[in-house]
């Protein structure tokens, strides 16, 4: 038996009601889980463009696809699956700058006031005191001030640091957190989350794929080199045969 694999269609349909529903209910009946989906319009009025990425195998694909160009509303569909494409996600970050340990801290107790069950009036008058000690209790006050912005200052020269490696740019700087933007192939998106992770990922929102196939590029071709050599060479000047 096939293996699944991951497979890229982009469909071509008319911008109109009701068409996401249609083709994400087609997918749907056959079992398919949509990795991502993304819909927006093209250089053609009331045309749109989806990029859908799912995972199946080979031949439940094709029909899928085939039965997806069955629809009125659908244009085209095309498999770029095995086509040399540029892919692009875009990805915005909200990151901790205190630093992993309180980042950790804070997780923990976060944790321990979720498990906590709060029914009654007591209850949640523990969880509302609770709530408000957190804001408190996870400032960096144990340092002092000037070490404490020294280590706010190295955390996000880093952040920053491995975010102009991946060809993104810092958005916003506030006390406690910055919020960065990357936008790369989804490989290069999951390594740098990845390596931004020990700071702290307070937020994170990820765009879908996108995706356009690479033109190729033509050499001259036989006919272009045969015309230029005659006109080069003067074909009566050469000797007979």
């Amino acid at each position: 038996m096939v293996p699944p694999k991951r497979h890229i269609l982009n469909c071509l349909v008319q911008n109109e009601p009701g068409v996401l529903s249609r083709v994400s209910g087609i997918l749907a009946a056959r079992g398919f889980n949509i990795d991502s989906l993304v819909v927006c319009s093209t250089e053609v009025e009331d045309l749109s463009r989806m990029t859908i990425v799912l995972t199946g195998q080979d031949g439940v694909v094709e029909q899928a696809r085939r039965q997806l160009e069955d629809l009125v509303p659908v244009w085209a569909v095309l498999d770029y699956t095995n086509a040399p494409l540029v892919q692009r996600e875009l990805v915005l970050a909200k990151i901790n700058i205190l630093g992993p340990e309180y980042f950790e801290e804070l997780l923990a107790h976060h944790r321990e006031i979720t498990a906590v069950d709060a029914e009654g009036e007591e209850g949640q008058e523990a969880f509302e005191q609770s709530l408000e000690e957190t804001s408190n209790d996870f400032h960096p006050r144990s340092l002092a001030a000037s070490q404490a912005l020294r280590l706010k200052h190295e955390h996000l020269k880093s952040i920053t640091y491995f975010t102009h490696q991946f060809g993104g740019k810092v958005l916003d700087i506030s006390t406690n957190s910055c919020i960065v933007e990357v936008s790369a192939k989804p490989s290069r998106i999951d390594s740098f989350l990845k390596l931004i992770a020990p700071f702290g990922i307070l937020e994170s929102a990820r765009t879908g794929l996108m995706a356009l196939p690479r033109s190729p590029l033509y050499g001259p071709n036989e006919d272009t080199l045969v015309k230029e050599a005659d006109e080069v060479v003067d074909a009566s000047q050469l000797p007979p045969g």
